[in-house]
């Protein structure tokens, strides 16, 4: 066991999640910039590139020794997130 007490361990995982969210801020401009580079609405829902990435994400996890299943979900929910804020700012 890494840590002795909750203080600590919530600390850690605080800094964890500031950089996950940096991640996802850099993630997001790139969504953005995908929404400008699309030519219309019906582009934005790629199924194909959907179960590229996640077949991708469950490859990573099983090296990782991260519960594949989990990640899938995630990145799924993820994905949609993606969708939806590339359908909300499709016209900026």
């Amino acid at each position: 066991m890494k840590h002795n007490n909750m203080k600590d361990l919530r600390h850690e995982l605080n800094g964890i999640d500031s950089s996950i969210l940096s991640l996802l801020k850099d993630r997001f401009a790139l969504i953005h910039e995908a929404s400008l580079i699309k030519k219309n609405t019906n582009e934005i829902r790629d199924h194909a590139r959907i179960e590229e990435v996640i077949t991708g994400i469950r490859s990573q996890s099983k090296e990782l020794g991260i519960d594949e299943n989990t990640m899938e979900y995630l990145w799924r929910f993820l994905i949609e997130l993606s969708i939806r804020y590339e359908f909300d700012h499709f016209d900026d």
